[in-house]
């Protein structure tokens, strides 16, 4: 039973890096496209 609850904390350990890493590429792209649109907006002006 023990041996089951430390593999069970890795599954969840790298559970979490895996969404965090996920949802910090994201932010990253969302800010990269906003920006993008940004300077598109103030070349057109």
């Amino acid at each position: 039973m023990g041996d089951s609850t430390g593999s069970m904390f890795y599954g969840l350990g790298a559970f979490l890096l895996i969404y965090l890493a996920g949802a910090s590429i994201y932010q990253i792209y969302l800010w990269v496209k906003k920006h993008r649109e940004r300077k598109k907006m103030k070349e057109e002006e």
